[in-house]
Protein backbone atom coordinates (compact mmCIF):
# COMPACT_ATOMS: atom_id res chain seq x y z
CA UNK A 1 0.00 0.00 0.00
CA UNK A 2 1.52 3.42 -1.18
CA UNK A 3 1.43 6.13 1.40
CA UNK A 4 1.15 9.90 0.08
CA UNK A 5 3.39 11.73 2.07
CA UNK A 6 1.16 14.79 3.78
CA UNK A 7 2.86 18.33 4.37
CA UNK A 8 2.20 18.46 8.53
CA UNK A 9 3.03 22.07 10.59
CA UNK A 10 6.20 19.88 11.63
CA UNK A 11 7.49 19.03 8.03
CA UNK A 12 6.74 22.90 6.91
CA UNK A 13 8.51 24.12 10.27
CA UNK A 14 11.56 21.83 9.61
CA UNK A 15 12.06 23.47 6.11
CA UNK A 16 11.82 26.92 6.60
CA UNK A 17 14.00 26.16 10.05
CA UNK A 18 16.35 29.26 10.11
CA UNK A 19 18.99 27.21 12.91
CA UNK A 20 19.09 23.58 11.48
CA UNK A 21 20.23 21.05 13.91
CA UNK A 22 23.10 18.39 12.74
CA UNK A 23 19.82 16.10 12.65
CA UNK A 24 17.95 18.43 10.07
CA UNK A 25 21.15 18.68 7.89
CA UNK A 26 21.74 15.05 8.36
CA UNK A 27 17.81 14.04 7.16
CA UNK A 28 18.04 16.51 4.54
CA UNK A 29 21.37 14.98 3.13
CA UNK A 30 19.62 11.54 3.07
CA UNK A 31 16.45 12.52 1.83
CA UNK A 32 18.73 14.04 -1.35
CA UNK A 33 20.22 10.88 -1.91
CA UNK A 34 17.52 8.86 -1.80
CA UNK A 35 15.48 11.11 -4.35
CA UNK A 36 18.45 10.74 -6.96
CA UNK A 37 17.79 6.85 -6.60
CA UNK A 38 13.86 7.19 -7.15
CA UNK A 39 12.77 6.73 -3.33
CA UNK A 40 11.29 9.47 -0.93
CA UNK A 41 10.36 10.49 2.57
CA UNK A 42 6.96 9.64 3.48
CA UNK A 43 6.47 11.42 6.81
CA UNK A 44 8.34 12.80 9.23
CA UNK A 45 8.54 13.72 13.46
CA UNK A 46 9.96 16.07 14.73
CA UNK A 47 9.47 18.68 17.84
CA UNK A 48 8.80 22.08 16.96
CA UNK A 49 10.77 23.08 20.30
CA UNK A 50 13.68 20.52 19.57
CA UNK A 51 14.95 19.36 16.34
CA UNK A 52 18.12 16.94 17.65
CA UNK A 53 16.19 13.67 16.98
CA UNK A 54 14.09 13.04 14.17
CA UNK A 55 11.84 9.84 12.71
CA UNK A 56 11.33 9.65 9.09
CA UNK A 57 9.52 6.79 7.32
CA UNK A 58 10.99 6.02 3.47
CA UNK A 59 10.23 4.29 0.34
CA UNK A 60 12.49 3.07 -2.27
CA UNK A 61 12.26 1.15 -5.62
CA UNK A 62 15.46 -1.19 -6.42
CA UNK A 63 18.51 1.37 -5.72
CA UNK A 64 22.16 1.92 -5.80
CA UNK A 65 22.76 4.36 -3.05
CA UNK A 66 25.68 6.23 -1.63
CA UNK A 67 25.17 8.56 1.03
CA UNK A 68 28.11 11.03 1.79
CA UNK A 69 29.55 11.38 5.56
CA UNK A 70 26.84 13.59 8.01
CA UNK A 71 27.14 14.80 11.64
CA UNK A 72 24.81 12.60 13.13
CA UNK A 73 24.15 8.94 13.73
CA UNK A 74 21.32 6.88 11.81
CA UNK A 75 19.73 3.69 12.95
CA UNK A 76 17.99 2.50 9.55
CA UNK A 77 15.12 0.00 10.35
CA UNK A 78 13.82 -2.25 7.54
CA UNK A 79 10.24 -2.55 7.43
CA UNK A 80 10.01 -4.94 4.93
CA UNK A 81 11.77 -8.32 3.98
CA UNK A 82 15.01 -6.54 1.07
CA UNK A 83 18.35 -7.95 1.09
CA UNK A 84 20.85 -5.28 0.81
CA UNK A 85 24.59 -4.87 -0.30
CA UNK A 86 26.94 -2.80 0.79
CA UNK A 87 29.20 -1.58 3.76
CA UNK A 88 29.28 1.71 6.13
CA UNK A 89 32.65 3.56 6.30
CA UNK A 90 35.56 1.23 5.46
CA UNK A 91 34.31 -1.98 6.14
CA UNK A 92 34.43 -4.92 3.57
CA UNK A 93 31.85 -5.30 1.53
CA UNK A 94 28.58 -8.10 2.34
CA UNK A 95 25.45 -8.98 1.98
CA UNK A 96 22.29 -8.84 4.58
CA UNK A 97 18.88 -10.65 4.16
CA UNK A 98 17.54 -7.20 5.45
CA UNK A 99 14.10 -9.14 7.06
CA UNK A 100 11.21 -6.65 8.80
CA UNK A 101 12.86 -5.29 12.21
CA UNK A 102 16.72 -5.77 11.00
CA UNK A 103 18.49 -2.55 12.50
CA UNK A 104 21.69 -0.89 11.01
CA UNK A 105 23.43 2.21 12.31
CA UNK A 106 25.66 4.14 10.59
CA UNK A 107 27.68 6.58 12.69
CA UNK A 108 28.36 9.97 12.95
CA UNK A 109 31.21 11.05 9.31
CA UNK A 110 30.99 7.50 8.17
CA UNK A 111 30.02 7.29 4.66
CA UNK A 112 28.13 4.71 3.26
CA UNK A 113 26.85 2.59 0.20
CA UNK A 114 24.01 0.75 -0.34
CA UNK A 115 22.30 -1.37 -3.50
CA UNK A 116 18.97 -3.70 -2.94
CA UNK A 117 17.26 -5.55 -5.84
CA UNK A 118 13.68 -5.18 -4.05
CA UNK A 119 11.42 -2.06 -3.60
CA UNK A 120 11.51 -1.32 0.29
CA UNK A 121 9.99 0.87 3.43
CA UNK A 122 12.33 1.60 6.18
CA UNK A 123 12.68 3.77 9.06
CA UNK A 124 15.91 6.08 9.75
CA UNK A 125 15.85 8.08 13.31
CA UNK A 126 18.63 10.44 13.18
CA UNK A 127 19.99 11.49 17.07
CA UNK A 128 22.87 13.40 18.62
CA UNK A 129 26.01 11.31 19.54
CA UNK A 130 25.38 12.51 22.99
CA UNK A 131 22.31 11.22 23.25
CA UNK A 132 24.13 7.41 23.92
CA UNK A 133 25.79 9.18 26.73
CA UNK A 134 22.95 10.93 28.28
CA UNK A 135 21.15 7.24 28.42
CA UNK A 136 23.85 5.57 30.19
CA UNK A 137 24.81 3.25 26.87
CA UNK A 138 27.40 0.98 27.84
CA UNK A 139 30.88 -0.11 25.72
CA UNK A 140 29.70 -3.52 25.06
CA UNK A 141 26.30 -2.67 24.43
CA UNK A 142 24.50 -3.19 20.65
CA UNK A 143 24.14 0.79 20.37
CA UNK A 144 27.68 2.22 20.85
CA UNK A 145 29.13 5.65 19.29
CA UNK A 146 31.65 5.22 16.25
CA UNK A 147 30.47 1.37 15.81
CA UNK A 148 28.57 0.36 13.09
CA UNK A 149 25.56 -2.24 13.72
CA UNK A 150 24.54 -4.62 10.61
CA UNK A 151 21.49 -6.52 10.23
CA UNK A 152 20.65 -7.20 13.74
CA UNK A 153 17.93 -8.24 15.87
CA UNK A 154 16.61 -7.51 19.31
CA UNK A 155 13.26 -9.21 20.00
CA UNK A 156 11.91 -7.20 22.38
CA UNK A 157 11.71 -4.19 20.66
CA UNK A 158 9.59 -5.03 17.77
CA UNK A 159 6.40 -3.85 19.41
CA UNK A 160 8.22 -0.71 19.61
CA UNK A 161 8.82 -0.67 16.22
CA UNK A 162 5.33 -1.52 14.85
CA UNK A 163 4.34 1.13 17.36
CA UNK A 164 6.11 3.81 15.63
CA UNK A 165 5.48 2.86 12.33
CA UNK A 166 2.14 3.09 12.81
CA UNK A 167 2.13 6.36 14.91
CA UNK A 168 4.39 8.41 12.44
CA UNK A 169 1.66 7.29 10.14
CA UNK A 170 -1.47 8.76 11.24
CA UNK A 171 -2.00 12.69 11.57
CA UNK A 172 -3.81 12.75 14.90
CA UNK A 173 -2.90 15.51 17.76
CA UNK A 174 0.20 13.97 19.32
CA UNK A 175 0.87 11.43 16.92
CA UNK A 176 4.15 12.58 15.97
CA UNK A 177 5.21 13.15 19.51
CA UNK A 178 4.16 9.93 20.10
CA UNK A 179 6.53 8.50 16.94
CA UNK A 180 9.67 10.78 18.73
CA UNK A 181 9.04 9.52 22.07
CA UNK A 182 8.95 5.99 20.88
CA UNK A 183 12.02 6.79 18.79
CA UNK A 184 14.24 7.97 22.24
CA UNK A 185 13.05 4.47 23.30
CA UNK A 186 14.35 2.09 21.10
CA UNK A 187 17.67 3.98 21.11
CA UNK A 188 17.52 3.84 24.76
CA UNK A 189 16.28 -0.26 25.19
CA UNK A 190 19.05 -0.80 22.32
CA UNK A 191 22.20 1.42 24.14
CA UNK A 192 21.12 -0.83 27.60
CA UNK A 193 20.77 -4.37 25.44
CA UNK A 194 24.29 -6.27 25.93
CA UNK A 195 25.82 -7.38 22.98
CA UNK A 196 26.12 -10.75 23.62
CA UNK A 197 29.00 -12.79 21.81
CA UNK A 198 27.66 -13.73 18.60
CA UNK A 199 29.96 -16.21 16.46
CA UNK A 200 32.26 -14.46 13.97
CA UNK A 201 32.88 -14.60 9.99
CA UNK A 202 35.43 -12.84 8.90
CA UNK A 203 34.83 -10.64 5.58
CA UNK A 204 37.44 -12.13 3.19
CA UNK A 205 35.71 -15.63 4.30
CA UNK A 206 32.21 -14.11 3.76
CA UNK A 207 33.39 -12.68 0.58
CA UNK A 208 34.74 -16.17 -0.76
CA UNK A 209 31.26 -18.18 0.05
CA UNK A 210 29.60 -15.79 -1.66
CA UNK A 211 31.70 -15.61 -4.58
CA UNK A 212 31.61 -19.30 -4.47
CA UNK A 213 27.74 -19.61 -4.34
CA UNK A 214 27.45 -16.87 -7.03
CA UNK A 215 29.68 -19.16 -9.48
CA UNK A 216 28.03 -22.68 -8.54
CA UNK A 217 24.67 -21.65 -8.70
CA UNK A 218 23.52 -24.41 -11.30
CA UNK A 219 25.58 -27.39 -9.48
CA UNK A 220 24.73 -28.60 -6.02
CA UNK A 221 25.84 -26.34 -3.21
CA UNK A 222 26.50 -28.18 0.48
CA UNK A 223 26.90 -26.67 3.52
CA UNK A 224 29.71 -28.89 4.17
CA UNK A 225 31.50 -27.31 1.01
CA UNK A 226 30.61 -23.70 2.24
CA UNK A 227 31.64 -24.59 5.34
CA UNK A 228 35.66 -25.70 4.24
CA UNK A 229 36.21 -22.70 2.12
CA UNK A 230 36.18 -21.55 5.76
CA UNK A 231 37.69 -23.48 7.57
CA UNK A 232 34.86 -24.23 9.59
CA UNK A 233 33.01 -27.50 10.82
CA UNK A 234 29.40 -27.43 8.51
CA UNK A 235 27.23 -26.54 12.26
CA UNK A 236 29.72 -23.73 13.54
CA UNK A 237 29.73 -22.36 9.64
CA UNK A 238 26.16 -22.40 9.41
CA UNK A 239 26.03 -20.47 13.16
CA UNK A 240 28.76 -17.84 11.63
CA UNK A 241 26.52 -17.62 8.42
CA UNK A 242 23.41 -16.79 10.30
CA UNK A 243 25.08 -14.34 12.72
CA UNK A 244 26.79 -12.52 9.78
CA UNK A 245 24.15 -12.39 7.53
CA UNK A 246 20.58 -12.89 9.30
CA UNK A 247 19.64 -16.09 7.52
CA UNK A 248 20.95 -19.82 7.12
CA UNK A 249 23.14 -20.83 4.30
CA UNK A 250 20.43 -23.29 2.68
CA UNK A 251 18.18 -19.77 2.81
CA UNK A 252 20.73 -17.96 1.47
CA UNK A 253 21.68 -19.97 -1.51
CA UNK A 254 17.42 -20.67 -2.30
CA UNK A 255 17.25 -16.63 -2.44
CA UNK A 256 20.95 -16.37 -4.80
CA UNK A 257 18.91 -19.25 -7.03
CA UNK A 258 15.96 -16.96 -6.84
CA UNK A 259 17.35 -13.82 -7.84
CA UNK A 260 19.28 -15.01 -10.91
CA UNK A 261 16.31 -16.73 -12.32
CA UNK A 262 14.22 -13.52 -12.23
CA UNK A 263 17.08 -11.70 -14.33
CA UNK A 264 17.62 -14.54 -16.87
CA UNK A 265 13.77 -14.17 -16.85
CA UNK A 266 13.32 -10.94 -17.45
CA UNK A 267 16.73 -10.45 -19.85
CA UNK A 268 16.72 -13.88 -21.83
CA UNK A 269 14.18 -15.92 -23.71
CA UNK A 270 15.39 -19.00 -22.45
CA UNK A 271 12.77 -21.34 -21.66
CA UNK A 272 11.59 -21.87 -17.68
CA UNK A 273 12.91 -25.45 -18.57
CA UNK A 274 16.49 -24.12 -18.84
CA UNK A 275 16.08 -21.43 -16.43
CA UNK A 276 15.57 -23.56 -13.81
CA UNK A 277 18.93 -25.96 -14.39
CA UNK A 278 21.03 -22.76 -14.77
CA UNK A 279 19.86 -21.99 -11.50
CA UNK A 280 20.15 -24.81 -9.48
CA UNK A 281 16.57 -25.73 -8.86
CA UNK A 282 15.84 -29.61 -8.93
CA UNK A 283 12.69 -28.89 -11.41
CA UNK A 284 10.63 -26.10 -13.33
CA UNK A 285 8.36 -26.35 -10.50
CA UNK A 286 10.40 -25.88 -7.83
CA UNK A 287 11.72 -22.65 -9.37
CA UNK A 288 7.93 -21.32 -9.71
CA UNK A 289 7.21 -22.93 -6.18
CA UNK A 290 10.46 -20.58 -4.92
CA UNK A 291 9.90 -17.49 -6.68
CA UNK A 292 5.98 -17.29 -6.29
CA UNK A 293 7.14 -17.68 -2.07
CA UNK A 294 9.32 -14.58 -2.39
CA UNK A 295 7.95 -12.08 -5.04
CA UNK A 296 4.64 -12.91 -4.89
CA UNK A 297 4.51 -13.40 -9.05
CA UNK A 298 4.95 -16.61 -11.18
CA UNK A 299 7.69 -16.90 -13.39
CA UNK A 300 5.35 -16.31 -16.41
CA UNK A 301 4.22 -13.34 -14.80
CA UNK A 302 7.51 -12.28 -14.10
CA UNK A 303 8.26 -12.42 -18.07
CA UNK A 304 5.39 -10.79 -19.39
CA UNK A 305 5.72 -7.82 -17.08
Amino acid sequence: MTHERRETPRIRWLANLAVESAAVRGAAAYDGALVRCGGRRLELASAMHNSELLVALYESPPYDLKVAPIDTPRLSINLVEAPVRGRIGSDQVAVYSGRRYSLFLTPARAEVWWAKARSSRHLNIYFPEALLDEIGGGPRTVLRRDVPLFNAHVARIRPLIDAIEFSILHSEPFAGEVALGLGHLIVAELAHTPDRKRPVLAAPALTRVQDYVAAHLGRQIRVADLAALTGMSATHFTACFDAAIGCTPHRFVLQQRVDAAVRLLRCSRLALAEIAVDCGFSSQQHMATAIKHRTGVTPRKIRSM
